[in-house]
Formats: C-alpha cells, sequence, structure tokens
C-alpha cells in the first residue's frame, strides 16, 4: 500500500457516492439540464455518504503512479437514515486524473456510475458531476448524473439528478 494525500482518500469517497438513488416522487429538473429528455421526468435526490473503507494499492512502480487504485466502501444515508452501502475503485490513469467506477446497493436494486476526472495534485476537486451508467431492480432504466456539492473526510453530500 502506499500514502496518498488525505484529499485523494476524500474525493474517492466522495466520487463513490455521487449516484445514488432512493425511491422518491419524480419531479421536474429544476436546473433545465435534461430539457432535451421531455417528456422523461427526473427525480432529484439528495444524499450523505459515510466511509467505511479506503485501501489504496500500490501497482507497477513503487510510490504513486499509473495503474495505482484507490478502493473505497461507505454507509448511505437519506434524512439521516441508513439507506443502503456502496462500493467503488479508482484507477490512476494519468498523473492528476482517475478513472472511477462504483456500485450502489440500495433496498430496490443496484445503481452504477462513473467518472474520469482531472484535478491539480494536491487539491480536492469540488462542484462538478458524475455520469449515471445503468441499474437493476427499481434503476434497471437509470440514466442521468450526479452533481457533487461538498467533499469532507469523513464523507460527502450531493445531488442525484435520475431521469426516468
Amino acid at each position: 500500500m502506499i500514502s496518498l494525500p488525505k484529499w485523494g482518500v476524500v474525493a474517492a469517497t466522495a466520487l463513490s457516492v455521487a449516484a445514488l438513488v432512493s425511491p422518491v416522487s419524480a419531479s421536474d429538473d429544476p436546473s433545465g439540464r435534461h430539457r432535451s429528455a421531455a417528456p422523461a421526468r427526473v427525480q432529484v435526490i439528495s444524499l450523505t455518504s459515510t466511509s467505511t473503507g479506503t485501501t489504496v494499492v500500490d501497482n507497477g512502480t513503487p510510490g504513486p503512479g499509473l495503474g495505482d487504485q484507490i478502493i473505497i466502501t461507505a454507509k448511505l444515508f437519506r434524512n439521516g437514515r441508513s439507506y443502503g452501502t456502496e462500493a467503488a475503485v479508482c484507477t490512476r490513469v494519468a498523473p492528476a486524473t482517475t478513472h472511477c467506477v462504483g456500485t450502489f446497493s440500495l433496498p430496490l436494486g443496484q445503481l452504477t456510475w462513473q467518472h474520469l476526472k482531472t484535478t491539480p495534485v494536491g487539491t480536492p476537486p469540488r462542484d462538478f458531476d458524475v455520469a449515471v451508467t445503468g441499474g437493476t431492480g427499481l434503476y434497471r432504466t437509470a440514466r442521468g448524473h450526479a452533481h457533487i456539492d461538498r467533499i469532507a473526510h469523513d464523507g460527502g453530500a450531493f445531488t442525484l439528478y435520475l431521469v426516468r
């Protein structure tokens, strides 16, 4: 294992909670980001997460470099109540760029997401979007994005815009 700056672990944890879904009544997208999706409905869902584990795997040349991975697990919360778990893997694909994929286990199915993010080393990413790539169960037709609002050492806050 290698040591990464604290922001790297925090960013990966927040990114891994970026695309969560819970059953909520559908509403129009207030941001107008999905106007082309009409007449589809957009669920707007706010969630938080708490990290339950982070492991850094040093692949390839010893020390930080291409191929290194951050493996993340977290508990998910909706309105302060437990609402599932998540797992994600972020792989360094360039000196300041990671490609992350994640899966969320929720009461009514699973949801997947991914993103490619470049951030200056030593600077936590903030105010960005990740793509919802699919799901199972209630989320089998899921698409959309999640907006990361806040990243903190122990978790994060985000808003999901799920087109259905």
